[in-house]
């Protein structure tokens, strides 16, 4: 499964095995129509087993949400501690944010529900997640001002702080897989939009 191929920081393989299969299921039948047995089946366990580690699958899509959160903050960080161009910077950062996830929703049926039930279930964590990630590219906007790669007043004449762009950018991108497009569409998408920020903040 796409999601877990590299391992959510913090879980231990059950539970590893269980987000697994949850978003396998989730991408396969939708949240509503996937039962606690679909995903211990999935994640070869007895639902009695399932039921030691999460008490429904709303909590299992909570912590879905968190897991991609974490992984997605500690990766983009990453990638944007490389030294290249803003706009190469950006574009790397924004495919590494959406990753294996998002291409797996394009591909099926119940993306658009599973878009919209995280926030329905798990609008705090969004948030919060959304605040982790608008915090860190926040600090590399910073570290592109510190080494002259971006002038400040660029920034401030748009009205805000490096936390502020960070944000507009976060909603930018956003507005990008709102419209749920194929996969090359959404890349050629994203490619446009870390341009577009890329040379407006370039000195």
């Amino acid at each position: 499964m796409q999601m877990t191929e590299q391992k959510i920081p913090g879980l231990d393989e059950k539970q590893q095995a269980i987000m697994a299969a949850a978003f396998e299921a989730f991408r396969l039948y939708g949240v509503k129509r996937t039962s606690m047995a679909d995903i211990a089946s999935g994640a070869g366990m007895s639902r009695a087993a399932l039921y030691l580690h999460y008490r429904n699958k709303e909590d299992i899509f909570r912590s879905l949400v968190t897991g991609y959160y974490d992984l997605a903050t500690q990766q983009v960080e990453q990638v944007l501690r490389q030294d290249a161009p803003l706009s190469e910077s950006l574009r790397n950062a924004f495919l590494t944010q959406a990753g294996p996830v998002f291409e797996a929703l394009l591909s099926s049926p119940h993306g658009q529900e599973l878009l919209d039930t995280k926030h329905a279930h798990s609008e705090d964590l969004v948030i919060a997640g959304e605040e982790r990630l608008a915090q860190i590219y926040a600090a590399w906007l910073d570290r592109r001002v510190g080494a002259g790669d971006i002038e400040a007043q660029v920034i401030q004449a748009v009205g805000g702080d490096t936390l502020s762009m960070a944000r507009t950018m976060l909603s930018a991108l956003h507005g990008v897989k709102t419209a749920l497009p194929g996969i090359e569409e959404y890349k050629v998408s994203i490619t446009r939009l870390a341009h577009l920020f890329g040379r407006a903040l370039a000195k």
